[in-house]
């Protein structure tokens, strides 16, 4: 298999993951106790991430940072909460998303002849 293949499935499993967890997010979120300070935080944030994780599917440039940025957030959120250890994750799906981000830049780089 070729790089170029590789990243691209590596971009479209990444993006239906992610949107199957912040859609799993956001719906536990709805089901449970609407009264949590962290509700409104955590279903503004899973549906950031799901809408995200959609557009990186079509649209790299604009997705792969809306991600990041999600990820971000997500991290700090992890960290107030005394939840350090959840931000791992967090920084693996960082990593698939930068390296999905530079292949698909590599790619324009070629087509345009740099």
């Amino acid at each position: 298999m070729n790089p170029k293949m590789s990243l691209r499935i590596l971009q479209i499993v990444l993006g239906v993951v992610l949107f199957l967890y912040s859609g799993q997010l956001v719906i536990e979120q709805l089901h449970g106790d609407h009264q949590s300070p962290a509700f409104f935080v955590l279903t503004v944030l899973g549906s950031a991430e799901a809408i995200a994780a959609v557009v990186f599917l079509f649209a790299t440039p604009i997705g792969g940072p809306a991600l990041l940025l999600t990820f971000a957030v997500a991290a700090l959120f992890h960290i107030l909460h005394g939840q350090a250890g959840e931000v791992g994750v967090l920084l693996i799906y960082a990593a698939a998303v930068l390296a999905a981000m530079s292949g698909r830049r590599a790619e324009r780089e070629v087509a345009d002849g740099r």
